[in-house]
């Protein structure tokens, strides 16, 4: 059944062209995802095609009621049936996840027979998103998805809209199978092109021989009598006119040859890498039967753990227990003597360190290591170099940075070896942020620090995990990593010999006399 119809719609935002297209069907059952890079339209284009913003040209054909999940966690009307089982338990001021998953039990209440989901897992925990992607399986609506999450689209997708280049085009099958299309498609547009280059090239040659063949032709040697001369003339003219004759016939197929333009550059679509993604992947990490050696010592012993997403993980153990070398075999400073590596579902025990900053793992190492004779905005600067989402980006990363550590920002031209050992090591946070990183490694943050920095620095930590990153830490002061980590791994002599909730474990005798003090 025909839901929506749309012919020849076109949008504008000042003189430029977010998109123009000849047709779009969505028909019951359908399960789009639309897919394009930032500020490509997508957001747009739901709103069009909804009615709340009018198309510049074209007519859309609208013959359901529409139901909308908008990415700002606005609601459309109230939430009741089942999809109230998104709705976390508890009233008064609602978080920004809170607010989420009310708007999406709000439009999933209505039951209209086409949903729209702008970006529906922002915010959400993994309990609210794996709730989400159970009523999308479920829902009986037609959906059209916006998303960033790769894993999402895959599962869920019957077909993928792509905006590139102010054009829109339909792809059958899931994200990964809309790559593979969009890459034979690039490939051959790529060939073409070359194969119009080499033709054009060979005929621009060939012209200009025979030209210069024609012009070349000497004429009859002064030596020569006057009838020699004279048959000499005539076969020159006679060789003139075919190389003439020749040239043009070349130049009139150069004239015909068909022109292909240069496959364009397409905007960079920033997605979540595989089942890797962020915001489905129950694991963020998953190690197993990692092995250090320092040559004949054995320092680190088949450790195997898993890192949960968007949670705080705390690693304890007395000096010299394998803490530090196991975040270096993680994030590839050191290379393990065997063991598998995984980091959001994708295997990194053999990638390049810089590449597995690209994927989303940072490390801020033990004693800061900022650089001194730089100034803070420089050491935030080169957090960012890795990063090849735009200006606009960073400079919004920048304020992020210092409004989570204003300090930074009364500082930033401030020399970073002049500062306390305290806004170093913010600094050295803050320069791990820019990365922007799914997953932060911590060794030591609070060493050196007075009480009263620990705490700011502990409590830093804490929101940058609020906003989505996965934490592992090392720490020394293990009562208040304890308080703040979900879970806690103890390590003695390069082995794991204890694990579990961290608040169970604070509580356990062993570590209390170990590591707590009694």
């Amino acid at each position: 059944m025909l839901l929506l119809q749309a012919d020849h719609v076109s949008k504008s935002f000042g003189d430029r062209l977010l998109f123009a297209f000849d047709r779009l069907e969505i028909h019951s059952g359908d399960r789009i995802g639309l897919v394009g890079a930032n500020g490509a339209g997508k957001s747009t284009l739901l709103a069009v095609l909804r009615g709340d913003e009018p198309a510049d040209t074209g007519r859309i054909d609208r013959r359901c009621a529409i139901a909308m999940a908008r990415q700002s966690g606005e609601a459309d009307g109230t939430a009741d049936g089942p999809s109230l089982r998104l709705l976390s338990p508890g009233g008064g001021r609602k978080s920004g996840g809170e607010r989420t998953r009310y708007a999406l039990a709000a439009a999933f209440s209505q039951d209209a027979p086409l949903l729209f989901a702008d970006e529906p897992t922002t915010n959400l925990d993994l309990d609210g998103i794996e709730q989400l992607q159970k009523l999308l399986l479920d829902s009986r609506s037609a959906v059209v998805l916006i998303s960033h999450d790769r894993a999402l689209l895959d599962r869920f997708c019957t077909s993928i809209w792509a905006i590139e280049n102010s054009g829109l085009r339909v792809y059958p099958g899931g994200y990964s199978d809309y790559l593979a299309q969009r890459n034979r498609e690039r490939a051959f547009e790529q060939f073409e092109y070359e194969q119009y280059c080499a033709e054009k090239s060979r005929l621009q040659q060939e012209v200009y021989s025979r030209r210069e063949q024609t012009r070349a032709m000497r004429k009859a040697p002064k030596r020569m009598g006057n009838s020699e001369a004279r048959l000499h003339k005539g076969k020159a003219a006679e060789q003139q006119g075919q190389l003439a004759k020749r040239a043009g016939v070349l130049a009139k197929r150069l004239e015909r040859l068909e022109e292909k333009q240069r496959p364009a550059n397409l905007p960079q679509v920033r997605m979540a890498l595989g089942s890797a993604s962020p915001v489905t992947a129950r694991r963020a990490a998953c190690i197993e039967g990692l092995t250090v050696r320092y040559g004949t010592r054995t320092v680190l012993q088949n450790a195997s753990f898993e890192l949960l997403t968007g949670t705080r993980t705390v690693m304890l153990g007395a000096n010299g227990a394998g803490k530090t070398t196991t975040l270096h075999a993680v994030s590839r400073l050191l290379k393990p003597k065997q063991g598998e590596i995984s980091f959001c579902g994708q295997p990194i025990s053999s990638m390049e360190a810089h590449k597995i900053i690209q994927l989303g793992l940072t490390q801020v190492p033990e004693g800061r290591r900022v650089f001194s004779q730089l100034t803070v905005q420089q050491n935030l600067a080169l957090g960012a170099y890795t990063r090849k989402d735009g200006a606009d980006a960073v400079a919004a990363d920048y304020e992020m940075v210092f409004q989570r550590l204003p300090r930074l920002k009364e500082r930033r031209r401030q020399i970073a070896g002049t500062l306390s050992g305290g806004e170093q090591q913010m600094l050295a946070i803050g320069r791990a942020l820019m990365c922007k990183p799914k997953m932060l490694l911590l060794d030591e943050p609070s060493m050196g620090l007075s009480p009263l920095l620990v705490q700011e620095i502990f409590s830093i930590i804490h929101d940058v995990n609020q906003s989505g990153v996965t934490i592992l830490l090392v720490e020394q002061n293990a009562k208040m990593a304890l308080e703040i980590a979900n879970r806690a791994y103890v390590l003695e002599t390069g082995s794991i010999v204890m694990s579990g909730d961290a608040h169970e474990l604070a509580n356990n005798d062993q570590v209390r006399k170990a590591y707590l003090g009694g």
